[in-house]
């Protein structure tokens, strides 16, 4: 599927200040895949970095009315195992979720693929929906008895814990989307985030060449301060993690990689990375 990958910001995405300047093309373009779907990208990608919030964004990305029907028709459960979330995730990161869901009601979770996490949060006493735009995944939350919708338009209900995980930098308006989250918890309600840390160690180092940047579904990477101004949440916790515990490697493993980089004189991707290069983020709704 040729696609022309022609949307660009002429300012931040994350808190709109025209202050920016490019970082770097992306290292990729051509085809690629979108989850599952075969797409051909006419345009380079290209990461660009704001001088006022510190976040970094892609710019030629593809369209978000053509990104949401690529979602809907792809098989997300395809491409991303179906892996138990006490098995998938950092040790730090089942433990701060546990506590979050204890004596907790309802919990939303949005782009919940085949609902891994609602699975853990139902093993803790809660009520579980999920939100996600693939039909074959709404299937599946389904047939495992967890409350399935396609959008916020769906939802009647408010929400004890909403969560976000491996979200936040596919989304082309993230303000709009807290708004709509803080809508939907009750008050004193928890928002909990886990995403790729622009501002991590290899991120930096690795520049518009990081890994996290390389897929055509992520296009924003907000920083810490942008959740530290963003008014109508207070940021309770900012938790350095990995993406899974697939990526804690030993520091053998690092040193061998950083050892064939040097023989090879291949540019660093912040693959593998010997601190975190996640983050886990719980905001709390604040009342107006």
């Amino acid at each position: 599927m040729n696609i022309d990958n022609n949307f660009c910001w002429d300012h931040c995405p994350l808190c709109h200040s025209t202050h920016i300047n490019k970082i770097g093309d992306a290292d990729y373009s051509g085809e690629v895949k979108f989850s599952t779907q075969e797409v051909n990208l006419g345009r380079h990608p290209e990461l660009w970095n704001c001088g006022q919030c510190s976040s970094r964004f892609v710019q030629n990305i593809i369209p978000e009315a053509t990104s949401v029907l690529l979602y809907t028709n792809s098989n997300a459960d395809q491409r991303w195992q179906s892996i138990p979330f006490e098995q998938h995730k950092t040790p730090e990161v089942i433990r701060t979720m546990a506590e979050v869901l204890v004596n907790k009601g309802r919990i939303l979770d949005i782009g919940c693929n085949t609902g891994e996490l609602l699975d853990f949060a139902r093993s803790q006493g809660c009520i579980t929906s999920g939100l996600e735009y693939s039909s074959a995944s709404r299937e599946i939350l389904l047939s495992k008895g967890h409350s399935a919708h396609k959008s916020f338009d769906e939802l009647t209900d408010k929400f004890d814990v909403i969560t976000a995980f491996d979200l936040v930098e596919h989304l082309y308006d993230v303000p709009d989307f807290l708004n709509h989250c803080y809508d939907r918890l009750v008050s004193g309600g928890k928002l909990v985030l886990l995403t790729g840390d622009i501002q991590s160690v290899s991120a930096r180092s690795a520049g518009a060449g990081w890994w996290y940047a390389q897929y055509p579904e992520h296009i924003v990477f907000p920083s810490k301060y942008f959740f530290e101004k963003f008014s109508d949440f207070q940021l309770e916790t900012w938790l350095p993690t990995f993406a899974s515990a697939g990526y804690v490697l030993p520091g053998y493993r690092v040193i061998l990689s950083r050892l064939k980089r040097l023989i090879t004189m291949n540019k660093y991707n912040g693959m593998p990375s010997r601190l975190p290069d996640h983050v886990m983020i719980i905001l709390t709704k604040v009342d107006m």
